[in-house]
């Protein structure tokens, strides 16, 4: 068995098999990850090209000055962290050594966070009773049908942007409760191992009854779920994530909201706060979220009633 492992051409087979590593070295990384290093790699060359120095490799203490300007500029920790990341990330693809090992870095970081603060500028959370509202506004045209189901799912599901845009036709499975989605790959599911959430009927927002509408009406039968729309065609590929955040901002605009105040993800947080605001168990939460800790659900439960639940509300 061992000997099958032994390359019968030379070096033409090594070859293929440092590509082939290569390949599966490069998707160790999720390619939204990537994407976000790239933009962070730029706009640090660009600093670094500013004060004249060289970005590869980079000095400790010339990191550590990029983190001080980031700082000063009022840039959010956790956004100055995945800066740090990016450079890690494109020395050791280098050969580098890693700059931000050096101790002087890690002191830097936390005297910003105890200056700066470390907590997350979060979105508004799309309720169920805001969600409710902006349904109420949605034309009963295709595009209108579309943005229905996708909210909704989206909602229900308690889905990431990019497991929205991922889903497709043969993730449905029926049951007499409602429906399963099975997510291929996620945020928290890298290696593509799939999970699975159940969307029930629903007696008030009716989930289910809208992605069936749109599938009927839009004769998607399969491939992805949620395509573009022009007029009245509906085309082959999938929407992005970014025009999932268009849509949430469009439909919170149209009930005079501020839609800065929200994003994709803002439904997300919407089913958790709702879930937690109605009663339901954290644990239970946690569950349908996809989350491996109920701390992280809890951070996500954003409180509209300060006295609700209050603890000194039988004795004050």
């Amino acid at each position: 068995m061992a000997n099958d492992l032994v390359p019968t051409d030379g070096a033409g087979a090594l070859a293929k098999s440092i590509e082939a590593a290569a390949g599966y070295a490069k998707n160790s990384k999720a390619p939204n990850t990537l994407k976000a290093y790239r933009s962070d790699w730029r706009h640090f060359s660009i600093w670094c090209a500013a004060v004249r120095c060289k970005p590869l490799p980079a000095h400790p203490g010339q990191v550590a000055a990029y983190l001080g300007a980031l700082a000063s500029a009022d840039m959010r920790t956790n956004t100055i962290q995945r800066r740090i990341a990016a450079i890690r990330h494109f020395h050791r693809a280098a050969g580098h050594e890693n700059p931000c090992e050096h101790p002087g870095i890690a002191d830097t970081l936390a005297g910003i966070r105890r200056s700066l603060g470390s907590a997350p500028r979060k979105k508004t959370a799309l309720t169920a009773e805001l969600l409710s509202r902006a349904l109420r506004k949605l034309p009963d045209t295709l595009r209108g049908k579309r943005d229905r189901a996708l909210l909704l799912i989206g909602f229900a599901g308690a889905l990431r942007r990019s497991e929205l845009v991922d889903l497709k036709v043969n993730d449905l499975a029926a049951h007499p409760k409602g429906i399963i989605l099975t997510l291929r790959r996620s945020k928290t599911d890298q290696v593509g191992a799939g999970t699975v959430k159940a969307i029930p009927h629903g007696h008030r927002l009716k989930a289910v009854a809208a992605l069936e509408d749109w599938l009927r009406i839009s004769q998607i039968c399969d491939g992805p779920i949620f395509r573009g729309v022009i007029g009245k065609r509906v085309l082959d590929g999938a929407l992005c994530e970014h025009q999932v955040a268009k849509i949430v901002k469009n439909a919170l605009r149209a009930i005079g909201l501020d839609a800065r105040e929200f994003s994709g993800h803002s439904l997300r947080s919407g089913f958790i706060t709702s879930a937690a605001n109605s009663g339901a168990d954290l644990t239970t939460i946690a569950k349908h979220a996809g989350h491996a800790r109920v701390d992280t659900t809890l951070g996500y439960v954003q409180v509209n009633d300060a006295f609700r639940d209050h603890a000194g509300r039988k004795f004050l």
